[in-house]
C-alpha cells in the first residue's frame, strides 16, 4: 500500500517532453507519494502531454500558460493552484533519487516536531550533479547558513529542485516570485525569505539528480542583477547585506562572462565582487561538502 503525504511537487516546463517524463517517473516510483503533482507548461510551442502511464487521475494536473513567461511565473502558478500546505519544486530536467522522498519527509517531520516555531523552515538536501549524457560527476551537500545573512551570499542550497517548504506560512509573510525576473529569480526570492525571518536546514541526504547545462548568458544575468540590486536596496538599509548581495550578483555576472570567454569582462566583474565583500577566495558563497557531514566527522573516505 502506497502512503501519501500533504505535499505538492511543482514542475515548470518548457518543451522538454522526454525529460518531463523522466521527472514524473522518478516521482511515481517513490515508495512515499506526494498528494499531487502539478506540471506547468510554459507555453511550449508543441503542448506538453502527460502519458497515461505517468498520470494518476486527480493527483496529476497539467496547467498550460497562454504565453511564455519564465520559471518565476511557472512556480507562482503552481503555488496558487496547489492544494497542500507543503510544496517542492522539481525542474523538468532533474529527477528524484529512488526512495529519497520518504527520507526527506521523515526528516522534516522530525525537525518540525522539535521546533518551537512551526512551518518557518525551508528544508534542503544534497544532490548529484549529472552531465546531459548521464555521467554523475560529483555530489554536493550544501553547508547550512549560520545566520540569515548567509541567504544573501547566493543560492548554493537550492538549484531549483532541492527545497521543501510550507507555502501557506511563507506566503503569509512574503509575496511570490518576481515575475519580472527571468534569471536569478530564486536568489531574489530567498533574500526576501531571509528578511522575513525564515530558517534553512540542510539534510545530509542525497535527494535529487541535477542535470547540469549552460543556458545562461551575460546579458540576461546582468539585466537581472540590475533589478535585484534595486529590490535589495529598497528592502533593507543594512549596508552589510547590500554589500554581500552585490558581491554575489557580480560573481554571477563574472561566471557568465567566463563561460562566454570574455576574459577582460570576467576580471572586471570579479574585482567588483571581491571589492564589495573582501575575501581570499573567488566564490562568495558558503559552498558544499563532497559527502555528508556525518561521514566527514567519522573520517569516512
Amino acid at each position: 500500500m502506497i502512503d501519501y503525504i500533504p505535499l505538492t511537487i511543482i514542475i515548470p516546463c518548457y518543451a522538454r517532453q522526454r525529460k518531463l517524463e523522466r521527472a514524473l517517473a522518478s516521482i511515481f516510483s517513490q515508495d512515499l507519494q506526494p498528494a499531487e503533482v502539478l506540471v506547468i507548461d510554459d507555453a511550449s510551442s508543441e503542448p506538453l502531454i502527460i502519458p497515461e502511464t505517468l498520470a494518476d487521475a486527480g493527483r496529476t494536473r497539467l496547467i498550460r500558460l497562454n504565453c511564455n513567461a519564465g520559471p518565476a511565473k511557472g512556480r507562482n502558478t503552481g503555488m496558487a493552484a496547489a492544494r497542500t500546505q507543503w510544496v517542492s519544486f522539481l525542474d523538468s530536467d532533474d529527477w528524484l533519487l529512488p526512495g529519497s522522498l520518504r527520507e526527506r519527509w521523515n526528516y522534516i517531520q522530525t525537525e518540525e516536531s522539535r521546533s518551537t516555531v512551526k512551518n518557518c523552515t525551508v528544508y534542503g538536501c544534497g544532490w548529484q550533479d549529472v552531465l546531459p549524457e548521464g555521467t554523475i560527476f560529483r555530489q554536493r551537500f550544501p553547508i547550512a547558513p549560520k545566520e540569515p545573512v548567509d541567504f544573501f551570499r547566493g543560492c548554493w542550497f537550492a538549484p531549483g529542485s532541492c527545497i521543501i517548504f510550507n507555502q501557506e506560512a511563507l506566503l503569509r509573510k512574503i509575496i511570490p516570485f518576481d515575475e519580472n525576473l527571468r534569471r536569478l529569480e530564486d536568489y531574489e526570492w530567498f533574500t526576501r525569505i531571509a528578511l522575513a525571518g525564515f530558517n534553512l536546514k540542510i539534510q545530509q541526504h542525497l535527494g535529487v539528480a541535477i542535470e547540469r547545462g549552460n543556458n545562461t548568458n551575460l546579458a540576461a544575468v546582468a539585466a537581472a542583477t540590475v533589478l535585484i540590486r534595486q529590490r535589495v536596496a529598497n528592502r533593507t538599509a543594512d549596508r552589510r547585506l547590500r554589500r554581500i548581495s552585490d558581491s554575489y550578483l557580480f560573481y554571477e555576472c563574472a561566471a557568465s562572462a567566463w563561460r562566454e570567454r570574455r576574459l577582460l569582462r570576467f576580471a572586471y566583474l570579479m574585482a567588483r565582487s571581491i571589492l564589495a565583500s573582501p575575501r581570499l577566495t573567488l566564490s562568495p558563497i558558503p559552498g558544499w561538502r563532497a559527502k555528508p557531514l556525518e561521514e566527514e566527522a567519522r573520517g569516512v573516505k
